[in-house]
């Protein structure tokens, strides 16, 4: 049995001597806005959190560098391989901890202003071609299965590559011994967004990557989106989140289901401007 939030509107339309006798029951099925509702939610979350990590990040970054810069001198200093090791391990670490806080920045930057019509079938295509290899090598494919009447779509091609390598690589590892991950592409007029209220409404494309993993729990699908979680043993909990907000800053929205033992599926939706 399936159950989905609906909104019920009845509307009657025969009377006799001013009593009801027939009507109009309509059923809306209000799922697909229930969801967007909730990715607003993590959009605003994102905010708050853009707010917080700016200034740490930029009173962090500065004493790291301080602390590199005297590691490297001290470093040709030292005579024993031993504490020079040691003062090699404190530099490899500052470096690490420098890339952390330059992705984290990736969550304070403005949305990009150099939007350009990008072709979304080239886009995942190069990133199809850098992970063949990786899912090749456990016996999987990618599979195809692309709309050719789809649109361009005004965007930083930059920033889309990275969402779409962060989402593929999540499937390719996600992929069991001879799965296979398929990538699908359609156009969709059944919903519309708008960047403000009064701007002009807005088709989209949706851009699906489909897994055949063993699926995340309900517990952590509602954790996707959140700063810094992650079931990987060296993931840093932002590639989600990152992509989140690119796809936020190109007025699109990002939805995912899974189930244990089936799989993953990661759907993007990416405005249209309205012909």
């Amino acid at each position: 049995m399936y159950f989905f939030p609906a909104n019920l509107t009845l509307s009657p339309i025969i009377k006799d001597n001013e009593k009801n006798v027939a009507g109009i029951l309509l059923i809306q099925d209000t799922s697909f806005i229930k969801e967007l509702q909730e990715s607003t939610k993590q959009a605003d979350h994102l905010t708050t959190l853009s707010a917080l990590t700016t200034g740490m990040a930029h009173e962090i970054r500065n004493p790291l560098s301080g602390i590199r810069g005297s590691a490297q001198l001290l470093l040709k200093d030292l005579k024993t391989n031993e504490h020079r090791e040691y003062m090699e391990i404190v530099i490899t670490e500052v470096d690490r901890i420098n890339r952390l806080i330059k992705k984290m920045m990736h969550l304070t930057r403005p949305a990009p202003d150099n939007f350009k019509p990008t072709n979304i079938h080239r886009v995942l295509e190069e990133i199809l071609a850098l992970e063949k290899e990786t899912l090749k090598k456990k016996k999987g494919r990618f599979v195809q299965i692309y709309d050719p009447s789809l649109p361009s779509i005004e965007g930083n091609e930059d920033e889309l590559k990275q969402v779409f390598l962060n989402l593929v690589k999540n499937a390719v590892e996600a992929s069991p011994e001879g799965g296979e991950v398929r990538i699908v592409t359609q156009f969709s007029s059944n919903y519309t967004f708008r960047k403000t209220q009064d701007a002009p409404a807005m088709h989209n494309i949706i851009i699906e990557i489909i897994d055949s993993g063993s699926g995340m729990t309900d517990e952590t699908l509602k954790k996707i989106f959140t700063p810094f979680f992650t079931t990987k043993k060296r993931g840093t909990g932002l590639g989600m989140v990152i992509s989140l907000n690119i796809i936020e800053s190109h007025n699109g929205k990002i939805k995912v289901n899974s189930k244990r033992e089936v799989g993953t599926t990661v759907q993007v939706f990416l405005p249209v401007n309205k012909k």
